[in-house]
């Protein structure tokens, strides 16, 4: 439709009368059917420029209906669609100052917000991206679908990610929850949630939280192999082997505990099938679990090749070096079950280390409370058998008498359910 620039003026003047009549009458109807009727002009004539002004003029007059301005706007992002970059970008600035601060238009500002960074971003703009990203808190929006909020969450966290800012990328991650995404019809989204926290923990060099990231990934792969095609960004592999390995390998390089050997022998049982396709990484779980001493050499396990020390990926040098640890930290552990005292040359014989990195390896895992035992360097003597003060001696007594009545209290709480269903 083509008209003239002062017949298009005539017009919008002659509906603006009208729509201010109706206006102040409080007329909803004609309100909305006159309000329409100026943006569909605008469009038809392409005078996009003309449009962006009204429509913040508009959403500004007094008494002007929510009604009224919620249809403009969404007549404004579906003709979106259609515009050219740089009308699209004038248009969505226009948007957003008719919908800010107003909760009825909440879901179309998130939206704006989306389209805006987006582009930010396709222009290599992280910083700007990012600093309009952050103001945005889409996890109050109660309008806006489960799924959308999910995926904008997601995009922040993205951008935060390509910006290196790690301290907000985890502030921004404790807005999901994570029992809300345990949803088979989101199991995409939680991969890729995961996939982000595996990227920042594993930036952190935490490697309890990064395999527990990866054990949630491997989770959803192992209900449904088809969400291997999800896609995330930052080179991140979702193959179910490579899951597998990843989070194998992080549980060992974890600190030692009870936790860690119970997920272990869990992934030896719930995997065992997975693990068929990865015989080395099944041999070294199963060395872990073992009460035999193993190489201190990472490379005769023959996992060199895993994609947790890969040189593309940060840190790999470290996770090496802690991988080796883990290796030597399990030796002396097995030394402690089998030996009441033994001298430090033999154990260096047998795991293949030198004196002085075994004495720091004895002081780490003595400061970590994981082993029990002290050092006589005249004798050349690592002495597991450490007397025990009167404290000690009160304190194990004591624990033994609380563990004996806890056993005691289930007994007597279990014959008494008994009674009561049988007798």
């Amino acid at each position: 439709m083509i008209i003239e620039e002062n017949e298009f003026d005539k017009q919008i003047d002659d509906l603006l009368n009208k729509e201010k009549t109706a206006r102040l009458a409080n007329n909803l109807v004609e309100t909305l059917k006159v309000t329409k009727q100026i943006a569909r002009l605008c469009f038809d004539t392409k005078q996009y420029s003309k449009f962006n002004e009204l429509i913040v003029s508009l959403s500004k007059k007094r008494g002007q209906p929510k009604k009224a301005q919620i249809e403009l706007v969404q007549m404004a992002m579906t003709e979106l669609k259609t515009l050219p970059i740089n009308q699209k970008l004038e248009m969505i600035d226009a948007i957003m100052k008719v919908c800010e601060k107003k909760i009825y238009l909440e879901v179309e500002y998130a939206r704006c917000v989306l389209m805006l960074t987006q582009y930010k971003e396709d222009d290599n703009q992280i910083a700007d991206a990012a600093k309009i990203l952050q103001e945005v808190q889409v996890e109050t929006y109660g309008s806006m679908d489960k799924r959308e909020k999910l995926e904008f969450i997601l995009y922040q966290m993205k951008i935060m990610i390509k910006k290196l800012d790690y301290v907000r990328l985890f502030i921004i991650s404790k807005k999901i929850e994570p029992k809300n995404i345990e949803d088979d019809n989101i199991a995409d989204l939680k991969i890729i949630y995961y996939s982000f926290l595996v990227i920042y923990y594993r930036h952190e060099n935490n490697y309890q939280e990064t395999a527990h990231a990866y054990s949630k990934i491997l989770e959803s792969l192992h209900k449904n192999r088809q969400l291997e095609a999800t896609k995330v960004d930052f080179n991140f592999k979702i193959d179910y082997n490579t899951i597998l390995e990843n989070y194998a390998l992080y549980t060992i390089l974890s600190q030692y505990s009870d936790d860690k050997q119970k997920q272990l022998q869990n992934i030896i049982t719930t995997y065992k099938y997975g693990l068929e396709a990865l015989p080395n990484l099944q041999q070294l779980i199963q060395a872990f679990l073992g009460t035999e001493l193993i190489s201190t050499e990472p490379q005769t396990h023959n996992i060199q090749a895993a994609e947790i020390f890969d040189e593309g990926i940060e840190n790999n040098q470290q996770r090496y070096k802690d991988f080796r640890r883990q290796l030597i930290h399990h030796n002396l552990r097995i030394f402690q079950i089998y030996y009441d005292s033994v001298y430090l040359n033999r154990i260096t014989e047998l795991i293949g280390i030198s004196t002085q990195e075994l004495e720091e390896e004895i002081c780490i895992m003595m400061d970590q409370k994981l082993l029990k035992c002290k050092i006589d360097r005249i004798k050349g003597i690592v002495d597991y058998q450490l007397k025990m003060n009167e404290n000690d001696v009160l304190q194990e007594w004591g624990d033994n008498v609380n563990k004996v009545l806890n056993l005691i209290d289930l007994t007597s709480n279990l014959i008494k359910r008994e009674e009561e269903l049988f007798l």
